[in-house]
């Protein structure tokens, strides 16, 4: 039927940027994006197929069509979070950074690094404000944070720290990048200050036993 609506309206009214747009069928990944900026910006309640929808040029059964229904796409937007702001985090660092000490470093930076991690920020404040009202993103941030936390407790104990000295490290490196990825109202220089000055501290090797 498209073929045939093409024709008879002719080539004068014929937008190809409008029919490619029409055409392009929309992946799964497409609408967790869609839903992650959507969340980033206003919160997990503004997550609605029909806003998604118009914000894609898409009908509610592309929608239907990846996901049974809008708590299916929420628990994709979890999974998503832990993929690219965990595993893939820690698959670059161990190409960037082969050193513990740097390694811990750019980890206590992630949050200033550039626009693309203070969007990722941002995108985490949400999880954190939505996991206070559902055990579902309770969950996720729990095994996100633990997962991080023993990360960062191998990364002092190549260092040298014994078991007991590593967790403590790991616990107050976590809590500072947490503390800096929230306090917006700080410049950047400011919050890039604490992150030096703390990285110094739990990483200089005098410190280490």
């Amino acid at each position: 039927m498209r073929l045939v609506r093409d024709v008879m309206d002719g080539p004068e009214n014929h937008d190809p940027a409008k029919h490619a747009k029409e055409t392009r069928r929309l992946t799964r990944q497409d609408w967790v994006d869609a839903a992650v900026r959507v969340m980033a910006g206003t919160g997990v309640e503004q997550v609605r197929v029909e806003r998604l929808a118009v914000a894609l040029g898409a009908s509610k059964g592309s929608f239907y069509w990846h996901f049974k229904d809008r708590q299916a796409l929420l628990d994709a937007v979890l999974e998503a979070w832990r993929l690219r702001q965990t595993v893939a985090v820690q698959a670059r660092l161990a190409l960037e950074a082969p050193e513990a000490q740097l390694r811990i470093q750019r980890l206590m930076e992630l949050p200033l690094a550039s626009g693309a991690a203070a969007e990722a920020a941002e995108f985490e404040l949400a999880i954190m404000m939505w996991a206070r009202r559902s055990p579902e993103a309770r969950a996720a941030v729990q095994a996100v944070d633990e997962a991080r936390i023993a990360y960062l407790e191998e990364l002092f104990a190549t260092l040298g720290c014994e078991a007991g000295e590593a967790q403590w490290r790991a616990h107050r490196a976590y809590a500072l990048v947490r503390y800096v990825a929230q306090r917006g109202d700080l410049s950047l220089a400011e919050r890039q200050a604490m992150v030096t000055r703390a990285c110094a501290e739990l990483t200089t090797e005098t410190q280490v036993t």
